[in-house]
């Protein structure tokens, strides 16, 4: 009996370390995102990892006119505006385990939409071009 919950106990604990892959998004009613449009990814001071580049060429992959930078570089025609956060840990390896992402009007600053991928755990985890991928495919409504 002792074994057994001992068992029980483990895998709990298993399960729980592992966890599972998290996506939410929310988009404003009526928000179409299905028009090409022009798009700029704000590039965080703090991003190591290439990640504003890796949005906006998974945006372009999309069919978005897309380009990263600072805000200050932010093209005149630019028609929504990208912005995110990332979190990294690091278990023998480092990987991101969750990103933020806002889309917003870059006329009115407006938020469109918002999306969050939560990834817990290394064990059964994605590279981080899928993570955005999967991200950026439910907020924008991309097959």
């Amino acid at each position: 009996m002792k074994r057994v919950s001992i068992r029980a106990l483990l895998l709990i604990a298993l399960v729980t370390l592992c966890g599972c892959a998290q996506i939410t998004t929310r988009t404003l009613p009526k928000v179409d995102f299905a028009t090409p449009k022009r798009v700029f990814v704000e590039h965080r001071l703090a991003d190591s990892y290439g990640v504003a580049e890796e949005i906006a060429r998974q945006l372009r992959a999309m069919g978005y006119d897309a380009s990263s930078g600072a805000r200050t570089m932010m093209p005149g025609d630019t028609e929504l505006i990208v912005s995110y956060d990332d979190m990294w840990t690091w278990d023998f390896t480092t990987y991101m385990i969750e990103i933020d992402m806002q889309v917003r009007s870059a006329r009115s600053d407006k938020i469109l939409a918002v999306g969050h991928y939560f990834r817990p755990g290394m064990v059964l985890g994605r590279p981080p071009s899928e993570m955005i991928h999967d991200l950026l495919a439910k907020l924008f409504k991309h097959p």
